[in-house]
């Protein structure tokens, strides 16, 4: 049976619990993706120091680029892995305590980035980049399905969006403090690079407070009774009625525990695979679509100002239609980036042109494209297949943000001007498939969603 939670509207404590997600979690995890960058050049300095006096080692100009690529490519190569292990672990463990793992992982990263300058030691960064980037995973896995199994159905979309805004945040806060009037100088950079550790206080401090998820109570440790003790925590005392406490007493207290499928069982199964190259497609598209190589404060504000909006947007408009409309815009704009770039010494207001540009492409981006993939599996999987699932398709937004870190700068050599072409294509052709194979999820329970694309490419999604 599908397990429905009362439809209560909004309570201070979904409220409170969303407050933790976003502030103790998403902010410091968008942190540590941008506060690397800024002063990447003072890092760089202290590495040829340290190497020098550790090792008598000097490094060369393509020695020095190699070790830097490590340095953030390691992150990513984590992220990889924790993603992964967030889908085992959400199963194995619950919701709650994986979200204490990656919170512990983020926490561990803070004194590695503030006593390795400290130490002379490049290990002590290397340790903490290691552990931001399983942190990362873990998380990306684990909080959608965390925050979806906990709201009800008219707010799913609200406070999935809870993710992404938190960690938009916290790219233009690690921005802003890692400016070199702030932390990020030559003798404070260490200090931005661990202080989303305060931030992230907050996890812990609220842990002993935060319900596990209902659905899993129910679903996995067979445990209605519990499973009603969190619902009324979160959403009232007088939010289950006698009906529901009933059908959930009843459907759940005699049913099975439910076994989580693993990786390779939803890879092998027929029913799993529109569902799953939706995921992974979408999360791809939101890494390819060339976001992450706007590092400005100004932009970042524009992204985060966007992104607020979602708020509003998740909540009263459909999915399908902000996802197609959003990857059209995405693309269009990019395309006329790409080409006010090329003719930007022909004309003297061309400049202001490709800033509009990049503007409406942070709308667009921000409409459904950066937002949508991060909670929408949650609302495709029913939950024995949802924590391998959104594992999966965690791993293709982390294996596009890896191609754009290893390739975007060769193809800006190569192609100038039209470094931003691929992306434009990228956006085009996701919304071909979004237009073909998406349904829409929004105010539609779980299993209906999963019956319509169970027929893979078959389906019939409208």
């Amino acid at each position: 049976m599908d397990f429905q939670l009362p439809e209560t509207g909004w309570t201070p404590n979904l409220v409170l619990f969303g407050f933790v997600i976003c502030f103790g979690s998403a902010v410091p995890l968008g942190m540590q993706v941008s506060v690397i960058n800024a002063p990447a050049e003072q890092i760089q300095q202290w590495c040829r120091k340290v190497l020098t006096a550790r090792f008598g080692a000097t490094l060369s100009t393509e020695e020095m680029e190699i070790l830097w690529a490590s340095v953030v490519t390691s992150t990513l190569l984590m992220g990889m892995v924790g993603c992964f292990c967030g889908g085992i672990l959400s199963s194995k463990l619950g919701r709650k305590k994986s979200f204490l793992i990656s919170s512990t992982l983020l926490l561990f990263a803070a004194p590695c980035f503030l006593f390795c300058r400290m130490a002379w030691s490049i290990e002590l960064l290397y340790l903490g980049r290691l552990s931001v980037g399983l942190a990362l995973g873990l998380s990306l896995s684990v909080i959608p399905m965390y925050l979806a199994e906990v709201s009800p159905l008219k707010l799913r979309g609200a406070m999935g969006v809870l993710l992404p805004l938190g960690i938009t945040a916290g790219v233009v806060l690690g921005q802003v403090v890692t400016l070199d009037q702030l932390l990020g100088d030559k003798d404070l950079w260490h200090f931005g690079l661990g202080i989303g550790g305060l931030l992230n206080f907050i996890c812990f401090v609220a842990y002993w407070w935060m319900p596990e998820s209902p659905e899993y109570l129910c679903s996995f440790k067979n445990n209605p009774e519990e499973a009603l003790k969190v619902i009324r925590k979160l959403l009232g005392q007088n939010s289950v009625d006698g009906a529901l406490e009933k059908q959930i007493r009843t459907g759940f207290g005699i049913a099975q525990k439910s076994k989580g499928l693993s990786v390779r069982d939803i890879l092998t199964d027929g029913k799993y695979r529109l569902p799953l190259a939706l995921l992974f497609l979408m999360n791809a598209g939101c890494g390819l679509s060339g976001i992450n190589v706007l590092f400005s404060v100004g932009f970042g504000c524009i992204n985060l100002a966007a992104s607020s909006c979602g708020l509003f947007l998740m909540d009263r408009f459909n999915r399908r239609p902000m996802m197609l409309i959003s990857c059209i815009a995405c693309g269009v704009t990019l395309l006329l980036n790409t080409t006010v770039i090329y003719f930007i010494n022909e004309v003297s207001w061309l400049p202001m042109v490709s800033v509009g540009a990049i503007v409406l492409f942070l709308l667009s981006y921000q409409t459904g494209v950066g937002q949508i993939p991060f909670f929408i599996g949650a609302e495709m999987f029913e939950i024995e297949a949802r924590s391998s699932a959104l594992a999966l398709g965690t791993f293709g937004n982390w294996l596009a943000n890896l191609i754009i870190v290893m390739l975007f700068p060769i193809v800006q050599h190569l192609w100038g001007a039209f470094a931003f072409l691929p992306s434009s294509i990228v956006c085009f052709a996701l919304a071909i498939f979004v237009y073909f194979y998406l349904p829409e999820t929004r105010g539609r329970i779980v299993s209906d969603t999963a019956l319509l694309i169970s027929k893979g490419f078959k389906s019939h999604i409208r």
